[in-house]
């Protein structure tokens, strides 16, 4: 793999190296993606370059958006728990953003966006009408098993990866409770919470510090419960919360959707890789989905 065609990756003109046929940022995305996979995954799986207009930038909690965007190549294709990456195009902003998949319909494509920076700022500010620049689905996603009996855990940002997998489960028949962790109260975007509530048995919230009704984190509130009342369990969230469960959960059939700093997205840079069971992994591409069971915790 040629390292000069890596950074040409994140600049947003067109791309040509001495000798070749200029091409489009994402004819070389896809170009870049594709190799890197095993030769046998590269037939079935197909990574989109889409111009989506914002149709609606909804805040929904002090530092949380809704960015819902028209899509119809890439939003027809994602899994819940696969993720996009984002072009931002303020100042010093080089790197795209990835993004894990809020929810999507047959032509339209929403994000969670927690203002955490530069990028998600400048993302959180987009009118109605603006163009952003997507590159997805990537990654693998969750599986999603019919008539299942699933427990869902997420902290933070980690509600974005588990509302799409909220939604395809009820849609299989499938039974499920939901436990989320916040910071703070003003963190919780209630509207979305509502929406699991329509779908889940049950909906447990806990802040870190209050006023709320309880407070702790995610793992107190899963000692209120029976786990053998379920047969799946799904995590995403911050790694120190994942570990924290680790110890609760397992022996059971977890999945956990990881969080990563990321630079390319698609498995070039070997800038998210983590230690399994199996050797390194990266994030990007053999994730962000794993088995519970097969990632190194200790070296998290």
């Amino acid at each position: 793999m040629d390292c000069r065609r890596v950074l040409y990756v994140f600049k947003r003109e067109e791309y040509s190296l001495p000798g070749e046929e200029t091409r489009s940022e994402g004819e070389v995305y896809h170009s870049l993606w594709k190799n890197s996979l095993p030769l046998h995954w590269r037939v079935s799986m197909n990574v989109v370059n889409e111009k989506c207009e914002v149709i609606r930038n909804e805040r929904v909690s002090s530092d949380g958006h809704i960015l819902v965007l028209n899509s119809r190549d890439i939003s027809r294709q994602t899994l819940p728990g696969q993720f996009v990456e984002i072009g931002c195009y303020g100042e010093d902003m080089i790197l795209r953003r990835p993004f894990s998949v809020f929810d999507v319909s047959s032509e339209s494509l929403s994000l969670f966006i927690k203002i955490v920076g530069k990028g998600t700022k400048w993302l959180s500010e987009l009118n109605s009408g603006s163009i952003v620049d997507l590159i997805g689905p990537l990654g693998n996603g969750f599986t999603v098993s019919s008539k299942s009996r699933s427990l869902l855990i997420g902290g933070g940002c980690g509600i974005a990866s588990l509302n799409l997998l909220s939604r395809k489960l009820f849609d299989s028949d499938s039974n499920s409770d939901t436990i989320f962790g916040f910071s703070k109260p003003e963190e919780i975007p209630q509207e979305v919470i509502e929406g699991f509530q329509k779908r889940a048995n049950r909906v447990l919230v806990t802040v870190d510090k209050g006023p709320y009704p309880f407070i702790g984190n995610v793992v107190d509130r899963l000692k209120e419960i029976d786990l053998e009342n379920y047969d799946r369990f799904y995590c995403c969230g911050p790694t120190r919360m994942l570990k924290a469960l680790e110890p609760f959960l397992c022996k059971r059939e977890v999945e956990v959707s990881l969080e990563a700093r990321m630079a390319c997205g698609i498995g070039v840079c070997y800038g998210c890789t983590i230690s399994t069971k199996h050797g390194s992994k990266r994030v990007c591409l053999d994730g962000p989905v794993f088995k519970m069971e097969e990632v190194e915790w200790n070296e998290m």
